[in-house]
This record gives C-alpha cells, sequence and structure tokens, in this order.
C-alpha cells in the first residue's frame, strides 16, 4: 500500500527499514507530502485471532464500523461479535483500492464453493472493538484470512527509524464470506462517486 500524507515540516524523516517505508516526495515552507508504502511480507502477525462465519458494514459517526462474528452453531444468533473502526480515507485508498486484483481472484476462487445467504441475524452484547488503518487480505483455498494493523500518526512523525506497524487483530474465515465481505464495501464505495479511488497508490 502506498499512500501520500501531508503532516507539518518538523516530522522530516525518510525510513526504510521494517514494513513501512516513509519517503519524503515534496518538501514546501511549513510542510511536506510523504509517501507511504507498507511491505506485508514483513509485519508482525497479530497475536489476537478471531474466527468468523458472519460479516457486516455500517457507516460510523467517523468512518466505518467492520463487524465480524461468530453465529451459534445450527442458528442465525451471534455468540460474539468484534467491532474494527476504519477511517473513511482508509476504507478507500487502503482496504478497497489495494484489493481490487484479490477482489477478482476471490470472486473467481468461490464459484466452486457454497456458502449460504443469512437474512436476518440476532444481535449479541458481547462485542470487542478495536481500531484500524491498515488490512492485508490472503485467501488459499476455503481459509481465509484479514490481518488488521495500526498505523500511528506520532510514529510516522518521529524522528529516525521506521515507524511501527501496530498489529491489531486477525479474523480468521471461510474464503466465501472475505468475498461477502467485499461485496458489502462495494456498496459504500459506488454510494460515493464523488470519492475517488485510484489503483494508482498501490504498490
Amino acid at each position: 500500500m502506498s499512500k501520500k500524507h501531508q503532516i507539518g515540516s518538523h516530522a522530516l524523516q525518510v525510513a526504510r527499514d521494517g514494513p513501512v517505508n516513509v519517503q519524503v516526495v515534496q518538501t514546501g515552507p511549513n510542510q511536506f507530502i510523504c509517501q507511504i508504502a507498507v511491505d506485508y511480507r514483513h509485519a508482525p502477525i497479530p497475536d489476537r485471532a478471531y474466527y468468523a462465519d458472519y460479516c457486516d458494514i455500517q457507516r460510523a459517526r467517523s468512518g466505518f464500523g467492520l463487524f465480524f462474528g461468530k453465529l451459534i452453531t445450527g442458528t442465525s444468533k451471534l455468540r460474539t461479535k468484534i467491532e474494527i473502526d476504519f477511517s473513511e480515507e482508509m476504507f478507500n485508498k487502503q482496504l478497497w483500492a489495494t484489493s481490487r486484483e484479490f477482489h477478482k481472484t476471490v470472486q473467481s476462487a468461490v464459484e466452486t464453493m457454497h456458502f449460504a445467504p443469512m437474512n436476518e441475524v440476532e444481535d449479541t452484547d458481547k462485542v470487542q472493538t478495536f481500531r484500524s488503518n491498515n488490512v492485508c487480505m490472503v485467501a488459499m483455498g476455503e481459509e481465509a484470512v484479514m490481518d488488521f494493523y495500526y498505523l500511528s500518526p506520532r510514529d510516522v512523525q518521529q524522528q529516525g527509524g521506521s515507524p511501527g506497524l501496530e498489529p491489531v487483530v486477525r479474523v480468521v474465515m471461510p474464503t466465501p464470506l472475505i468475498l461477502e465481505f467485499l461485496e458489502k464495501c462495494r456498496q459504500f464505495v459506488e454510494s460515493r462517486p464523488e470519492v475517488e479511488v485510484s489503483e494508482s497508490e498501490v504498490i
């Protein structure tokens, strides 16, 4: 994932080690533009893991709430649920833009997999909430994972070294569910045509 940010001029740095690479691409008298690239091959694996067979997306006061849940076997009632708060900017430019080829691959892969659709689901009060602004998606056969991370603005602006990429939580799921998740993401992206989503930011 590659993305441009404007931050204060006191934070000038170029970091090349670790999973996060920050490079200054333009400077000005009071601010500069930097490019942030994340190589998830070198990112730490989240210690926390959650298995989901249900997903949903809701617009939040700021950004989106990404919901993953575990149904009580044989029912349409949720046993537990986690919520991952994701900013609207990173939802469009990181989660959505960087998953376009992955989305196509998963669409082809699940054609031979059967996944029963869900209608009404009974909610649960057992919810744990996280904050994330980066996600890495991987699928192999019938298994898929979404590794969520948080890149702190403070870490980006600190002097010296590579900004830390904080592992938040790994969500394990059947591959058809990650397709269902991406299709639900599509509804929000396509409902906001004024939001420009460009794959030119992906490296």
